[in-house]
């Protein structure tokens, strides 16, 4: 055998080093190219969709709006498959000339699901804009609390095609009345409607008996009248009415509801889906309380307020003893004419 072929065969010290030195260039050089963002030979990879409507979902809607719209047409389009929620309570700028105007009027809020303008001295024309909007016919939720709609508003809101996706509506503060009322609860368009707040405006019986009678409204599961001037004619109304059978909360707080009003809502089976009932700030006293505790028909409310009434030590007894309470999680019987809790709840088998 050769003795040559036995031999390994080596690189001159010359040659590796130029070889080694050659491949530390060409890595250097690469890596320079692949880094360097003024690299004309590499090309640019956008996301995906999926990717930017990731990141999105991630972001608030004015960033969204105000921004991501305008990075790329991409961007933008990928954009307009995100539920946009907008809330300008008391933000809305005064050098603005009608921004309510420009804000119906912004092709980029046609996703648009979730619109509140809270406390921003909102008026009849303001209402108007939104009701007649091209952009805004993706809304789901509408809240203009503590505004200056009134009637006309609530006959706009009505009236408008436009808002037919409706499934929650917050006009709490307005200072709509019966009349207003009778626009919303006869509403082809309001159908819809699983939430509706109309607390703390100028509603009497009236207007409950619309509500109540309205076919337009049956869908209702959450009804807030609380702060009207509801008295035993209209709790005969709700308890009557059997197109609220839906309803799981009712708030009834701050009106004019005694103890026989409560009967009527303690009798009535139209209400027995009740999970949630508010009668705070009313005048019901332990008789009242009688009627509550012993309802058959309002075995399945988890949460009962009560507070601010003329409830005594007598009428915790019936709510701690009731068979029919049973299912309460809730509890509030704050600001009433009970002395001592801790010592009735220890004393409730002397009662039994």
């Amino acid at each position: 055998m050769n003795a040559c072929a036995t031999k390994k065969r080596k690189i001159s010290p010359n040659v590796a080093d130029a070889t080694n030195s050659s491949s530390k260039s060409i890595n250097y050089s690469a890596e320079a190219d692949i880094s360097s963002p003024t690299n004309s030979n590499i090309k640019q990879i956008p996301f995906i969709d999926d990717i930017i409507f990731e990141i999105l979902r991630f972001l608030v809607s004015l960033f969204i709006v105000r921004v991501c719209m305008k990075i790329s047409k991409q961007w933008r389009r990928v954009s307009f498959r995100i539920p946009l929620s907008l809330s300008l309570e008391s933000k809305l700028s005064k050098q603005v000339r009608e921004p309510i105007k420009l804000l119906a009027d912004c092709e980029c809020l046609k996703n648009l699901h979730y619109l509140g303008i809270n406390f921003s001295r909102v008026g009849n024309q303001d209402v108007k804009y939104i009701a007649h909007s091209e952009y805004l016919k993706t809304l789901t939720s509408l809240s203009l609390y503590g505004n200056q709609i009134g009637n006309e508003g609530a006959k706009c809101i009505a009236n408008s095609e436009r808002l037919k996706n409706l499934t929650s509506l917050n006009m709490n503060g307005n200072q709509v009345d019966n009349e207003g009322i009778n626009y919303i609860a006869n509403s082809e368009f309001l159908k819809n409607l699983i939430y509706l707040d109309l607390s703390y405006n100028k509603i009497g019986h009236e207007g409950v008996k619309c509500i109540a009678n309205s076919e337009c409204l049956k869908n209702l599961t959450s009804l807030d009248l609380r702060g009207n001037s509801i008295d035993i004619e209209g709790v005969k109304y709700i308890a009557n009415g059997e197109l609220l059978k839906n309803l799981t909360s009712l708030d009834l707080s701050f009106n004019l509801i005694d103890n026989e009003g409560v009967k009527y809502i303690a009798k009535s089976e139209c209400l027995k889906n009740l999970t949630s009932l508010d009668l705070s700030g009313n005048q019901i006293g332990n008789e009242g309380v009688i009627h509550i505790s012993n309802s058959e028909w309002l075995k399945n409310l988890t949460c009962l307020n009560l507070e601010f009434n003329q409830i005594g030590n007598e009428g915790v007894k019936y709510i701690a003893n009731s068979e029919c309470l049973k299912n309460l999680t809730s509890l509030n019987l704050q600001g009433n004419q009970i002395d001592n809790v801790r010592n009735i709840l220890r004393n409730l088998n002397d009662w039994k």
